[in-house]
């Protein structure tokens, strides 16, 4: 189901504090499976999530983000704040809700924002997302006004602040894989390079990996890489007495004609033409 993000209200199902380090050491929890989108925010953790058969670890501060239709199974110990929410606007506040109640099922929605949830992030903000899961706690079964707007505000806010984290990671992220294919193409310019296979390497998309490419360099990453080339053949050009055909073969074009070209292309005069000007420019006046 499409959920345009104008329509998303989000509305507090149920929120508890679980501490694992109280009971007994268990055996792995039984194994169940998510009816509803759920947070768990671990404040102390020695164990982690089996998520739809792999074990994830967790550590203090971070989050399990989980989705309706995946099977989840918990291994202590752990100690964490858990929330279900309905992102439509549906659920009740009497206190009846238990986690797991498939009548309480809820599909999941293809919404931007929703999608882009991995099933575990870190937070920066620590004591600020341990505050919302706390207020969330204390004022869920109150039936006043006020903690009813509290609850509400609360809600807005904690979302509010996973979809920043998980934005700013996401472009910290495909800044570095940008980074790390410019630094490739510095150091291998001259070989061939496919512009398709280094998108691939990054796992981004290609438009968006365009984007964050331009706005890394200013140029496409063809424009980029000729540049490279065509500044290095401007230095042998006019500092050493390899011949013409030769310069293009060691910048990268070995057919000298598609060279000659790029080269005009770039600087408004052939190679020949471009060291002939260097060496007059160099030669002693008399």
């Amino acid at each position: 189901m499409i959920l345009p993000t104008q329509f998303l209200n989000p509305v507090l199902l149920r929120c508890s504090h679980f501490d694992g380090y109280h009971t007994p050491p268990a055996a792995p929890y039984a194994s169940r499976t998510v009816y509803d989108y759920e947070l768990e925010y671990y404040l102390r953790c020695d164990g982690g999530i089996r998520i739809d058969g792999r074990f994830t670890p967790f550590r203090a501060g971070e989050l399990n983000i989980r989705k309706p239709g995946q099977t989840v199974q918990g291994i202590p110990p752990y100690e964490c704040y858990i929330l279900c929410v309905d992102f439509l606007g549906n659920g009740a506040r009497d206190g009846s809700y238990s986690f797991g109640s498939p009548e309480e099922a809820q599909e999941r929605y293809d919404n931007p924002l929703l999608s882009s949830m991995p099933d575990k992030l870190a937070v920066s903000k620590r004591d600020l997302i341990a505050g919302l899961f706390e207020d969330l706690l204390q004022n869920q079964d109150r039936k006043t006004d006020l903690a009813f707007f509290q609850v509400k505000s609360s809600l807005y806010f904690l979302f509010s602040e996973i979809f920043r984290e998980i934005s700013d990671q996401s472009n910290a992220g495909s800044t570095a894989a940008v980074r790390s294919v410019i630094r490739k193409i510095r150091e291998n310019y001259c070989e061939p390079l496919r512009i398709e296979e280094l998108i691939a390497s990054t796992g981004l998309s290609r438009g968006f990996f365009h984007r964050r490419f331009r706005a890394e360099t200013g140029m496409t990453p063809g424009q980029f890489i000729a540049s490279l080339r065509i500044e290095r053949a401007k230095n042998l050009l006019s500092f050493t007495n390899t011949p013409v055909g030769e310069v293009g073969a060691l910048c990268g074009y070995p057919d000298s004609v598609y060279f000659s070209r790029i080269f005009r292309s770039h600087t408004g005069m052939t190679p020949t033409a471009y060291r002939r000007r260097i060496e007059s420019a160099l030669a002693p006046r008399p």
